[in-house]
């Protein structure tokens, strides 16, 4: 018998069309979600890079389904170790080899933005103000990118940085246009209606 039939009974309507080895990986990383929402004081600082650097392989070359899981079991992990979380994100937000013009995503780029939107305000001001000038230099590329996701991923993380930062968030690297877009993202933030 094929390994894949037993996969059926665990299959939503949503995963049907993915192979049987995209179906266990899918399985395995909402083990992992979970664990690490619901495990996250006994992890060291080793285990967050391994965990960081599985989940981020996961990404690659993936369906919808296991990049998703993959970047909430990441938030997961970011809410109980931010700081860890943080330091083993950076290395994936890079602009190294960054192709503007390729209308393609970045898979592990995008998943460390999407997640680096959630993690900002959870990190101290010292890291997040260490890591500020390599992160600002990726962000004037990646709000230029061809790919509208990179950019929108952009532009909400840099609409948190805004709640952390406030006035000291330095966006003189961007241009006019995308300044005001930030602008009118942060104006419209539930966390700027609430002031």
């Amino acid at each position: 018998r094929d390994a894949g039939d037993g996969l059926e009974a665990f299959a939503s309507p949503s995963r049907k069309g993915m192979s049987p080895r995209h179906q266990m990986q899918h399985i395995f990383l909402q083990g992992v979600r979970s664990l690490v929402q619901f495990v996250p004081a006994r992890l060291e600082v080793g285990e967050v890079r391994r965990i960081v650097d599985s989940l981020m392989e996961c990404t690659r070359d993936a369906p919808f389904e296991i990049v998703h899981t993959a970047e909430r079991a990441l938030q997961n992990l970011s809410s109980s170790n931010p700081e860890a979380s943080f330091g083993c994100l950076l290395p994936y937000a890079r602009a190294d080899g960054l192709d503007l013009n390729d209308a393609a995503n970045p898979p592990a780029l995008l998943s460390a933005l999407r997640t680096l939107r959630c993690l900002v305000d959870r990190v101290s001001g010292d890291a997040l103000g260490a890591a500020l000038p390599s992160l600002m230099s990726l962000f004037r590329g990646t709000v230029c990118h061809r790919s509208v996701d990179v950019r929108k991923a952009t532009v909400f993380v840099l609409v948190e940085l805004h709640f952390v930062l406030g006035d000291g968030l330095d966006l003189d690297g961007l241009s006019d246009c995308h300044r005001r877009l930030v602008d009118m993202y942060v104006d419209r933030h539930p966390k700027r209606v609430r002031q």
